[in-house]
């Protein structure tokens, strides 16, 4: 369980590139994402991994504790971003993520900015 989550933050989030089939490798397609106080459903998801390859140069996530139990991984994640404008941003991230069938189906996050320039405060859920 674990590993879907770390191999996913891995392949989408550092990924410089958007591949729509990694996405549909990790979720589910009723996916849904709560972070912050916006939801996102699959489709909304997609777009919100494409607004971030377009602002950022660089990613890269530092998971700095993970646990999970039979359908549930928690992880407590850094996210240190480059913006394709020189911007550089640190995240921290608390995630709740339920994994059915070998895939995430949700996610209960919230992105705090550790550092970095007001741009930066939404990255988790802009679109």
């Amino acid at each position: 369980m674990e590993a879907i989550v770390k191999g996913m933050l891995k392949d989408i989030i550092e990924n410089p590139v958007y591949d729509e089939k990694l996405i549909h490798q990790y979720f589910t397609d009723n996916y849904t994402q709560t972070v912050d106080h916006s939801t996102l459903d699959l489709a909304h998801f997609k777009q919100h991994i494409r607004k971030l390859k377009d602002l950022i140069k660089h990613v890269h996530v530092e998971v700095i504790n993970c646990a999970g139990n039979s359908n549930t991984v928690f992880t407590k994640h850094h996210v240190y971003s480059v913006l394709r404008d020189g911007t550089t941003n640190t995240h921290k991230v608390l995630a709740e993520f339920k994994i059915r069938h070998g895939k995430i189906a949700c996610c209960d996050e919230l992105t705090f900015l550790i550092s970095g320039s007001g741009s930066g405060k939404d990255l988790g859920s802009v679109l």
